[in-house]
C-alpha cells in the first residue's frame, strides 16, 4: 500500500445500516502491485485478524490524503468505517456519482440505459464484464461473512477490480470535457464527506407531537370523508356508496358537481390548478394526503428510530434527479425500513422535529434562488432590475406586463397576491417546469389558445428572457442536450434531436396515428425540459458549492452542525448562545459562496427556530433575547 498513489476500496458488511451493521471484512485493489485483495475480519468458521486489529493497521494510508481512494458509493464506506472510530480521507472518485455526470439517464433503459448505477449493471455495458448480483449468488437472505473465503476473496476483490476499471473508464471520458471534470472533482467528491456527516447527525423526534398530530389528522380526515360524501352521492350513479378512492367512480361525479369535464384525477396536473375554485376540489385534495399523512406519524414514523444512535436518520442523494438536485429518503437497498423523507415533511408536522437541548436551528434560505439563476443565464433586465431593487419579481413582471404601477400589483390589502401576481407565477412556473400550454391552459382557467396567447405576450415583454427561452429549445433540438452555469454539468436530452413523424391534417385523434403522437409527445417535452434543466442543475450546483462551505464553517466551530438542505433552504444546528456575528456568517455562506454572475445579487431570509417551522427572523430573535 505504501508504493501505492490511489487504490480502490470496499467494505462488505452485514447489512446496510451503517449505524448498526457492522464491517465483516474489506478488499483492495493497489493498481501499481496489481494486487485485488479480500481480509476478513468477521466471518464464520475461518483463520482470521479480528477487526480492529485489521482497521487499526490500516489506518495510517486510510487518514492519508496524499493516497487517493476509489469507491463505488463512497458515502457508504466512509460511514462504515465511522461506525467503528475509523475514517477515510483522500477519496478522490466514486464512480456511482461520477456515472450520474457522464449519463444521468443511466436508470432509462428505454434511453439506452444500464438500469441503474449498481456496479453490476455498469460493468457488463462498459467494461464488457459480466457481473452477478449478490442476492443472485449466494439467495436474499445470505449473510456474506457465511461466505466461504475463496468465493469471498473471488466475490469481494471482484467488485474493487471494476470499481478500478470503471474508474479508469470515467476518468478518460471525463477530462475530455475539462469543465465538468473540474466540477466533479471540486464540488461532488467533497460533497461526499458532507452527507455523510449530514446524515450521521440525524433528527430527535417529539413522539407526544407526533402521535397528537396523526390522531388529529386521523380526526379530521373522517370530517372531511364524510362531507365529500355527502356533496359527491347526489352525482353518483352507482347503488353502492361512493368511493373516493375509486377514479371510475369520481371523475364522472366531480365533473357533475363542479360542472366541467375533467379529463383524469392527476392531483399535480388537473385539481390542484382548481382547486381555489372549487371548494369540493380543495376538499378532496386535504382529505387525499391527509390520509396518507396519518399513517405516517401514528403508525409508521415512530418506529423508525435507529437502535443504536437513538435518533432518526434520512438519506440524502446528491443525485436525487436528472438534473443534480438532492432527494431525500431511504436506501434503495435498505432492509430495516428505517429511512424517511425530511424533505418531505409538510409544514404542520415540521415542530415535531428539534434541536438536542441546548441548541438552535437557523434555517437560511436561497431567496428567489430559480428566478435569479434565470435572470443571470438570460441577462433579461426587467428581472435583474427587480433582484437590484430588491423587489419581488413576480410583481416586477405584472407591473411591466400590465403597465401598472408595482404597489398595485403586488399585494392586495389583505396581504393576499394581486390576480395579476398569481398568473405571472402561474405563467412562469408553468414554463419553468416544463408544462405544456393545456396544462398551463387548466392552471389559468381558461382554454388553451387563450393561454398559449397569454404566455407569448407576457414572454414578448421580455425580449431577452423570450430569446432565450427560444435559444434553450434551438439548442436542445440540435445537440441533445443543455449546459448548466458555467459547462459544469450537462442534462442529456436525446429525444430533442428525434425526427418528427408525420400526422396529416384531422387525424390527431385517429388511433391508427397512436404511435407517432407518442413519438412526437416526446420530442415536446424533451424541448419544454430545456430550460427547466438549465436551472435546476445550476440552482442545484449553487446549493452543493453552499454546503461544502457551510459544513467546512460548521466544522471549525464547537457544537455546530449542518442540520439539513431542505429544497431551496440550509438548516443549521447551533448553540443557544450563537451571537449576531455568526449569524452574519451564515447570511455571508448564502450570499458568496455561489454567485450569479457579477450583476445579479444572492438573497436570502434567516430565521430561528427551536422547532423546526415556528422559527422568528434572525433580527426579532435577538431584539427578543436582549429586551429579556
Amino acid at each position: 500500500l505504501n508504493n501505492e498513489t490511489i487504490i480502490a476500496v470496499d467494505t462488505e458488511t452485514t447489512g446496510v445500516d451503517v449505524y448498526t451493521d457492522v464491517i465483516v471484512g474489506l478488499s483492495l485493489t493497489l493498481p501499481n502491485a496489481d494486487w485485488h485483495v479480500y481480509i476478513p475480519v468477521d466471518h464464520v468458521d475461518c483463520e482470521q485478524l479480528s477487526r480492529e486489529y485489521v482497521l487499526e493497521g490500516l489506518a495510517p494510508v486510510f487518514n492519508d490524503e496524499s493516497i487517493g481512494k476509489v469507491l463505488h458509493n463512497a458515502i457508504f464506506d466512509i460511514a462504515m468505517l465511522r461506525r467503528h472510530g475509523f475514517d477515510l480521507k483522500g477519496v478522490a472518485w466514486d464512480t456511482m456519482t461520477a456515472m450520474h455526470l457522464l449519463n444521468e439517464n443511466e436508470s432509462d433503459r428505454t434511453l439506452g440505459g444500464a438500469g441503474s448505477f449498481k456496479l453490476k449493471d455498469l460493468a457488463p455495458k462498459y467494461l464488457k464484464t459480466p457481473a452477478d448480483t449478490f442476492d443472485a449468488l449466494f439467495g436474499r437472505n445470505a449473510q456474506f461473512k457465511e461466505v466461504p473465503l475463496d468465493i469471498a476473496l473471488v466475490y469481494a476483490a471482484k467488485d474493487t477490480e471494476l470499481t478500478w476499471k470503471m474508474y479508469e473508464f470515467q476518468r478518460y471520458h471525463m477530462s475530455k470535457i475539462p469543465t465538468i471534470f473540474d466540477y466533479y472533482q471540486t464540488v461532488e467528491v467533497p460533497l461526499l464527506y458532507v452527507i455523510v456527516a449530514l446524515e450521521a447527525n440525524g433528527y430527535i423526534l417529539d413522539l407526544d407531537f407526533a402521535k397528537e398530530y396523526g390522531e388529529k389528522l386521523h380526526k379530521r380526515a373522517e370530517e372531511l370523508r364524510k362531507e365529500l360524501v355527502a356533496e359527491l352521492t347526489p352525482f353518483h350513479e352507482g347503488d353502492e356508496p361512493i368511493n373516493l378512492n375509486s377514479t371510475h367512480q369520481m371523475r364522472p361525479a366531480l365533473s357533475k358537481a363542479i360542472g366541467k369535464d375533467l379529463p383524469n384525477m392527476d392531483a399535480k396536473k388537473t385539481l390542484k390548478p382548481l382547486k381555489d375554485d372549487y371548494d369540493i376540489i380543495a376538499k378532496l385534495l386535504e382529505y387525499k394526503n391527509i390520509v396518507k399523512l396519518s399513517g405516517t406519524y401514528i403508525d409508521t414514523l415512530p418506529t423508525k428510530q435507529n437502535p443504536t444512535t437513538e435518533r432518526w436518520h434520512s438519506r440524502f442523494n446528491p443525485m436525487g434527479t436528472v438534473t443534480g438536485r438532492f432527494s431525500s429518503g431511504k436506501d434503495e437497498e435498505d432492509k430495516t425500513q428505517q429511512g424517511f423523507n425530511v424533505q418531505n415533511q409538510p409544514p404542520e408536522a415540521r415542530p415535531m422535529f428539534g434541536p438536542p437541548p441546548g441548541k438552535l436551528l437557523v434555517g437560511a434560505d436561497f431567496k428567489a434562488q430559480e428566478i435569479r439563476c434565470v435572470a443571470h443565464l438570460s441577462g433579461e433586465p426587467v428581472l435583474i432590475n427587480a433582484f437590484l431593487e430588491e423587489r419581488d419579481p413576480y410583481a416586477t413582471m405584472a407591473s411591466n406586463f400590465y403597465k401598472r404601477p408595482y404597489e398595485e400589483v403586488y399585494k392586495n390589502a389583505d396581504g393576499s397576491d394581486t390576480k395579476e401576481r398569481k398568473k405571472m407565477k402561474v405563467a412562469w412556473l408553468a414554463t419553468l417546469y416544463g408544462m405544456s400550454d393545456y396544462s398551463l391552459s387548466y392552471m389559468l382557467g381558461v382554454g388553451k389558445k387563450e393561454a398559449t396567447e397569454f404566455k407569448e405576450e407576457l414572454f414578448g415583454s421580455m425580449p431577452k428572457l423570450s430569446a432565450w427561452l427560444k435559444e434553450n429549445e434551438e439548442f436542445v433540438r440540435k445537440n441533445g442536450y443543455v449546459w448548466a452555469d458555467l459547462n459544469a454539468r450537462k442534462r442529456r436530452l436525446p429525444d430533442a434531436k428525434l425526427p418528427r413523424k408525420n400526422i396529416p391534417y384531422g387525424k390527431w385523434n385517429d388511433p391508427k396515428y397512436d404511435d407517432a403522437r407518442k413519438h412526437n409527445s416526446r420530442i415536446n417535452r424533451a424541448l419544454r425540459q430545456a430550460t427547466n434543466a438549465r436551472v435546476q442543475g445550476s440552482s442545484s450546483i449553487q446549493t452543493k458549492v453552499t454546503m461544502i462551505k457551510a459544513h467546512e464553517y460548521c466544522a471549525n466551530k464547537q457544537g455546530w452542525a449542518l442540520w439539513s438542505t431542505v429544497h431551496d433552504e440550509l438548516i443549521f444546528e447551533v448553540p443557544e448562545d450563537f451571537t449576531r456575528e455568526e449569524a452574519q456568517d451564515i447570511r455571508d455562506i448564502m450570499l458568496n459562496s455561489y454567485r450569479w454572475g457579477d450583476v445579479v445579487p444572492n438573497g436570502t431570509d434567516i430565521e430561528v427556530m427551536r422547532k423546526w417551522g415556528e422559527g422568528v427572523p434572525v433580527e426579532e430573535w435577538f431584539k427578543n433575547k436582549e429586551a429579556v
